[in-house]
């Protein structure tokens, strides 16, 4: 990842992620994230279209802070059994979103991973 994407993403609020389907129509979604190790790090409900998609394929392009922002390609996976991960990214979303989180969905997000109704997803870039 290069420094102009790894700056986007140091202060970026959401990030806008391409999937595909299997007939090769592209979906693109806002997302909260965590960027962590090189890896970039969300959750979605396991029933999502998008991590349905994820679990399909799993190619994705991520833009940063708009959906023409800086952007790069990479894989998708679903993270499981990795509560240290979901502690972190939680913690993350708490001082990004300092409103809705510790307000409303901080515990909504955590009950949804803790029922596995959630999963966390990683992103590799290329």
């Amino acid at each position: 990842m290069n420094a102009t994407l790894e700056s986007a993403l140091r202060t970026a609020k959401r990030i806008y992620i391409t999937t595909w389907s299997p007939a090769g129509k592209p979906g693109t979604v806002p997302v909260w994230f965590m960027a962590k190790d090189g890896c970039v790090y969300f959750t979605t409900l396991r029933r999502s279209l998008k991590s349905r998609r994820i679990k399909a394929g799993g190619r994705m392009k991520v833009a940063v802070a708009s959906a023409d922002g800086p952007a790069f390609e990479g894989r998708a996976e679903w993270v499981d059994d990795r509560p240290d991960l979901e502690e972190e990214v939680l913690r993350t979303y708490r001082r990004k979103y300092p409103i809705l989180v510790p307000l409303f969905m901080g515990r909504r997000i955590r009950r949804r991973l803790a029922s596995k109704e959630s999963v966390l997803i990683r992103i590799t870039p290329d």
